[in-house]
């Protein structure tokens, strides 16, 4: 196990007198003398005018590289499903692969927008309950929560996906892509529903300090994804079409799924568990208040790149496969950027949960300068193998060359967002969703859109003018994000962080009685 709860400590930093800052029992909220951190979490805050030496952040570099490089590396190993399965699927012809690409937008935007906040909202909720509560089986009464509005959400936006097929003859897409494309995604929506709720159950261990499991998870979960590939899409005897994509998906995410819920129950992660609660089918208005913030987020994010493949539609089918390979490269960034991203935001979660204001500064600093880096040599890679990259997706001629000329946008916006994301993580920390919703709107409705538009009727860059938006969109969105970290009063987020928790555990009034009972808690498995 790489996990083990520490005895308890009194660690609270005492603020200053103005922010008047109350720790209460469990019940509300744990005590300073009775507060028990997670092992990734120090026991003293930093003094405010030393956190910046070099000491103390090279100190939450080493801390925040190890703690990121598990999710980033678990992250990676779905690119490198997607990959093989990408370059699979292209050797069916451009309809496949252009039905591929559709498939994904659009369970980008009518699957994983919705449940994708609910996501970021349990990291919140998580991150701050396990240091800010003395009973941490309150976190798995936050992921029965998570798991029944999940449940709900999908059952509603279903029907959306039966009927797709006719969603996109009604946007003018191809009757035969429309036709391949619809069938894919009554089976495809299955697998993204067991994916979320992988999602789910990594936030809920993420928040404890467990990671172990994620590279367990996602190496078996790589070795299905790749034989099924094989089986499924690759090899020509067993094929079954573009159809086996949906099965790959389907499989690989009920193999994370089945692989972290025995880990749960069997190695680590079930100290937080505490059984099914009656809790977990009420007060969920604050879960739902930051989750319905958080999905907004993540359909803007979608939708800035999806737009790009919307509007590659009306630009040919070698462009529209060609957008297919770049938005795969797009994704390759947003995989990377979620071990960023989550390491960030349990990092600082954890501080705040904790009364550590100054921890979770240099938290920030760390984060933003190692994402920085990453990202920035993830980009130039992209950019000196522009010309050979092409060649792994396709056979197609003018594919290619519209990819070798294109790449550079790409790894630029992808750089970009990596940053942005890992800023998104601080954001999510802190429990402030709403404010990373109203950035992404304002940056793209008044900056990428009109900058997308003057680019294609003006200068009639056409796909270069549509990247042009989204590259200008997402500096916008880095620049407006560094300000609003920069001028965060850390003190006030601590009391913001009580507060919620607070109200968590306190309208929660049928935990006491269910969780403390031991009787009535049934086991995980």
């Amino acid at each position: 196990m790489e996990h083990t709860y520490p005895v308890e400590t009194g660690n609270l930093l005492s603020l200053q007198a103005e922010h008047d800052l109350a720790m209460l029992e469990y019940g509300t909220v744990a005590t300073s003398s009775s507060t028990r951190l997670p092992s990734n979490t120090d026991s003293a805050d930093i003094d405010p005018e030393a956190y910046l030496q070099w000491t103390h952040v090279k100190n939450e570099l080493v801390w925040l590289i190890r703690s990121a490089t598990p999710i980033v590396i678990s992250s990676t190993s779905q690119l490198l499903i997607m990959v093989p399965l990408l370059a699979a699927v292209g050797r069916l012809g451009t309809v496949a692969l252009a039905s591929m690409n559709l498939a994904g937008l659009y369970a980008g935007l009518c699957g994983v927008t919705p449940l994708a906040g609910i996501a970021m909202a349990l990291d919140t909720f998580c991150s701050q309950s396990f240091t800010a509560t003395k009973d941490k089986r309150i976190l798995g009464v936050l992921l029965q929560r998570a798991l029944l509005i999940g449940l709900a959400i999908m059952t509603l936006i279903y029907p959306l996906w039966w009927y797709s097929k006719y969603v996109f003859e009604m946007f003018g897409v191809p009757e035969e892509v429309a036709e391949v494309t619809g069938r894919l995604l009554r089976i495809y929506f299955f697998g993204i529903a067991l994916l979320i709720s992988y999602e789910f159950l990594r936030s809920f261990l993420f928040a404890q300090g467990i990671r172990k499991f994620a590279l367990i998870a996602q190496s078996i979960g790589l070795a299905v994804g790749w034989t099924l590939t094989w089986l499924l899409v690759g090899n020509p005897s067993t094929s079954v079409g573009i159809i086996g994509v949906a099965f790959v998906v389907l499989g690989v995410a009920g193999t994370f799924s089945a692989v972290t819920i025995f880990y749960i129950a069997k190695v680590d992660g079930y100290q937080c568990w505490g059984g099914w609660s009656r809790a977990a089918l009420r007060d969920w208005m604050p879960l739902l208040k930051l989750s319905v913030a958080g999905a907004i987020v993540s359909f803007l994010e979608t939708l800035s790149v999806s737009s790009i493949d919307l509007a590659s539609m009306f630009m040919g089918a070698q462009t529209m496969a060609a957008q297919a390979v770049l938005s795969m490269l797009m994704t390759s960034t947003w995989v990377m950027g979620t071990g960023f991203s989550v390491a960030a935001c349990n990092r600082v979660g954890n501080h705040l949960g904790s009364g550590l204001p100054n921890r979770a500064k240099l938290a920030v600093l760390a984060a933003t300068l190692l994402s920085a880096i990453a990202f920035g040599a993830l980009a130039l890679v992209f950019i000196c193998y522009r010309t050979s990259l092409p060649y792994i997706f396709s056979e197609d001629g003018e594919v290619i060359e519209i990819l070798a000329t294109h790449i550079p946008w790409a790894a630029i916006a992808g750089a970009m967002q990596g940053i942005n994301m890992a800023l998104n993580g601080v954001l999510r920390g802190q429990g402030r969703q709403k404010m990373i919703a109203q950035i992404r709107f304002l940056s793209f409705v008044l900056v990428g859109v009109p900058v997308s538009v003057l680019a294609i009727f003006v200068f009639k860059w056409m796909l270069a003018g549509l990247w042009l938006g989204l590259v200008v969109c997402l500096a916008t969105v880095l620049a407006i994000q560094i300000n609003v970290i920069m001028t965060t009063d850390w003190a006030k987020e601590v009391i913001a962080c009580q507060k919620r928790v607070t109200a968590t555990v306190n309208t929660s009034h049928e935990v006491d009685a269910v969780l403390d009972n031991g009787e009535n808690a049934e086991p995980l498995l």
